[in-house]
């Protein structure tokens, strides 16, 4: 019976992790993103958020290689609705 309770203590102790690990990354706004505030968003600017980093190409609606404020608010309302 001990034993029971502890494989369901350390189950529930690993979903609370899973959870909390799930809030911890929050999307950087466009500004912590542009690093050099020049505007756009490059793709190594992007890098610094894996999100923004995997729909760059994507995002970047003209394909020139940055995503300005429009692109980026574009991407971020579409990864919304898909939550």
């Amino acid at each position: 019976m001990k034993k029971l309770v502890a494989i369901a203590g350390g189950l529930i102790l690993a979903s609370g992790f899973a959870v909390a690990g799930d809030d911890q990354h929050q999307q950087k706004s466009f500004n912590e993103l542009d690093e050099n505030q020049d505007g756009v968003i490059t793709q190594t600017e992007a890098s610094a958020d894996q999100t923004v980093a995997a729909q760059f190409q994507t995002a970047d609606a003209n394909q020139d290689g940055y995503l300005t404020p429009a692109e980026f608010d574009a991407i971020q309302q579409e990864m919304e609705e898909a939550e």
